[in-house]
């Protein structure tokens, strides 16, 4: 079976009181856009050529729909074997009640604004159309194994932390869980360790961020 290069998942915001800030209807609604555009988009850009430069099949994009800009804004990048999974936070609160092809309109720019961020932080460069992608040097796939023991300049000068994923978690689930186990780290981490962290990496069944050990002399 082919591997679709490009998919697109959502789920909305919490309170502190565990209150989602859209209703079901407005996120099935989001969801019903986004099936939409894979399929608009699929077939527009390269995207697979784009990924395997990296090794990668897939980038699975996470949108978090918001009524307001509290906290920070969700711009992370994880991994799932050979598959990207962004988070992207979008505080768009006419979301519940806007129209579906309002809502594709709105999100397409969204979405490849995400997908540019991608290309930025993991040096894909600009994502290209449908055919023109074929100059681009790809390497083989990413095997499925995990470094234990990961480090940015010397071994020894990071740690990691991780968080095992509940028994039964299915794709769908992963971006809500990430934004859980995020306010979790920073509730653990100071700022001084959150701008520490190099990296969020993610198995089929754990997340792990690599984290840079604070020195005296940094």
């Amino acid at each position: 079976m082919t591997i679709a290069w490009l998919q697109l998942v959502c789920g909305p915001d919490y309170n502190d009181e565990g209150q989602a800030d859209f209703s079901g209807v407005a996120i099935d609604r989001a969801w019903t856009a986004l099936r939409e555009l894979e399929a608009e988009l699929l077939p527009e850009f390269d995207g697979a050529r784009w990924l395997a430069q990296g090794g990668y099949e897939r980038v699975a994009l996470g949108l978090e729909f918001r009524v307001s800009k509290r906290g920070r804004a969700r711009r992370s990048i994880g991994e799932i074997g050979r598959s990207l999974s962004p988070d992207y936070s979008v505080v768009w609160p006419e979301l519940e009640s806007a129209s579906l092809a309002e809502v594709r309109e709105y999100l397409r720019p969204v979405v490849l604004e995400a997908l540019a961020f991608v290309g930025e932080r993991k040096n894909f460069g600009p994502l290209p159309k449908a055919g023109a992608g074929g100059d681009l040097e790809t390497v083989p796939l990413k095997p499925l194994i995990e470094d234990p023991a990961p480090y940015d300049e010397e071994p020894g000068d990071c740690f990691v932390i991780t968080r095992d994923f509940p028994p039964g978690t299915e794709e769908a689930d992963l971006p809500e869980l990430f934004r859980r186990y995020e306010e979790d780290l920073e509730d653990l981490l100071s700022d001084e360790g959150l701008d520490s962290i190099l990296d969020m990496e993610t198995s089929f069944t754990a997340v792990r961020w690599v984290i840079r050990t604070a020195h005296e002399d940094d």
